[in-house]
C-alpha cells in the first residue's frame, strides 16, 4: 500500500529564519516583512528594487530601507552588490546577545562638544536595541506615532539621543508625541529639540512636562498673535515668532489692542510687517508701563498739553515749552524704538 499526502500550496515552500518571528517581529514593519519574504522566495533569482516594490505594493525607497533594516539586524549581508544570508554565529552575536541579568542602567550623558554630530553605527544600534527593552519600546512607539517605518538613520538618531545625550526613552517619547500633536513630527525636529533639552538639563519626565507646557503656551500665544495680525497661513512658526509671541502675551502681558496698535504703527512707519520692529515698540511700552490705549494716548498727549507750549512750525513737527524743543519724528523714534 502506498500513501500520498496532498499538500496543495504547501508543495512549494521556502524557509524563514526563526529569528524573524522570535526576535524581530516586534520592530519589523509590514513593508520590511514583505521585502524579506520576497527576497527569501526568490533567493535564486536576479531581482531589483522595482520588482519588489511592484510585487509588495510599496515604494522603491521603502524597499531600500527594508533591506538596510535586515542587514542591520544581522540576517543579511551585502557584499559587492549581492545579498547573502549572514553566518549564524555572526547573526547571533549581532542581534542576540546574552540576556542581561538586570535592566541596563541609564547611560551617563557624554560631552556634547565632541559627539554632537556623531551617530552610532548600525552594529551598535542593533546591539543596543536588542539589549535594552526600553529602547526597543521607544523604536516601536516612534514608528507608530510617526506612521512610517524608521529608517536606519532615524533609529541611529534616537539611539544617539538616548546613549550619547543621556535622554531617557520616556522623555524622547514625550517629545515625539508632542511634535506629532503639533503637526511637525520629523526626525530633524526631534534631534534638534532633543539636543537642546540635553544641553539645558531637561532629562527627567517632570522637567520635560514643564518644558512641554511652556512650548504649548508659546504655540498658543503665536496662534493668537498670528490670527490678530492676519498671519494664520504663514506656515509653521519660527523660533523667533514663538519667542516674541510668548514674550508679548505671557511675559509682558499686552492685550490684543496694544499688539494691534504696535502692528499698525510698524506698517505705517516701515510700510510692511516687521516682527523686530513691533517687538521694539512693545518693549518701550513695557518699560514705560504702558499697557492700555488710554494710557498710551495720555502719555503721548502730555507734551502738547504742557504749560507754555506754543506751536513753532507750520508743519506742526516742532513744539517748544519753557525753552525745550521736541521733534515729533525724533520723539517717536527715540521714545518707542531705541534701546
Amino acid at each position: 500500500m502506498s500513501f500520498r499526502i496532498n499538500l496543495g500550496q504547501w508543495n512549494s515552500i521556502f524557509a524563514v529564519p526563526a529569528a524573524v518571528a522570535d526576535q524581530h517581529l516586534r520592530l519589523a514593519s509590514g513593508a520590511q516583512l514583505k521585502v524579506l519574504l520576497y527576497l527569501l522566495r526568490h533567493s535564486s533569482q536576479d531581482i531589483s528594487d522595482e520588482m519588489i516594490a511592484k510585487a509588495a505594493g510599496i515604494s522603491a525607497d521603502e524597499v531600500a530601507n527594508a533591506v538596510e533594516f535586515w542587514i542591520e539586524r544581522g540576517l543579511l549581508v551585502k557584499a559587492e552588490g549581492e545579498l547573502t544570508p549572514a553566518q549564524s554565529t555572526a547573526a547571533q552575536s549581532a542581534v542576540t546577545p546574552a540576556e542581561p541579568a538586570e535592566p541596563a542602567p541609564k547611560p551617563a550623558k557624554r560631552s556634547t562638544a565632541v559627539s554632537r554630530a556623531v551617530r552610532p553605527d548600525s552594529v551598535f544600534v542593533t546591539r543596543l536595541i536588542s539589549e535594552d527593552v526600553n529602547l526597543a519600546g521607544l523604536m516601536e512607539e516612534a514608528q507608530s506615532v510617526l506612521k512610517k517605518p524608521l529608517s536606519p538613520g532615524d533609529a541611529a538618531t534616537l539611539v544617539m539621543l538616548y546613549d550619547t545625550f543621556g535622554l531617557p526613552c520616556e522623555v524622547i517619547a514625550m517629545l515625539i508625541n508632542y511634535l506629532a500633536d503639533t503637526g511637525s513630527a520629523n526626525m530633524r525636529a526631534v534631534e534638534r529639540i532633543g539636543i537642546r533639552w540635553s544641553d539645558e538639563g531637561i532629562d527627567t519626565v517632570e522637567n520635560a512636562e514643564r518644558e512641554l507646557e511652556r512650548m504649548t503656551s508659546s504655540r498658543e500665544a503665536w496662534g493668537r498673535v498670528s490670527s490678530l495680525l492676519g498671519l494664520r497661513n504663514a506656515g509653521h512658526p519660527t523660533q523667533a515668532q514663538l519667542a516674541n509671541a510668548d514674550r508679548w502675551l505671557n511675559e509682558w502681558g499686552f492685550n490684543d489692542e496694544m499688539i494691534n496698535e504696535a502692528y499698525e504703527r510698524c506698517v505705517d512707519t516701515k510700510g510692511e510687517y516687521n516682527m523686530s520692529y513691533i517687538n521694539a515698540i512693545l518693549k518701550k511700552w513695557y518699560e514705560k508701563r504702558i499697557f492700555s490705549l488710554d494710557t498710551l494716548r495720555e502719555t503721548e498727549a502730555r507734551p502738547s498739553a504742557a504749560k507754555g507750549q506754543k506751536k513753532k512750525s507750520a508743519k506742526g513737527s516742532v513744539f517748544s515749552t519753557e525753552g525745550a524743543s521736541f521733534d515729533i519724528d525724533e520723539y517717536e523714534s527715540k521714545s518707542l524704538f531705541d534701546d
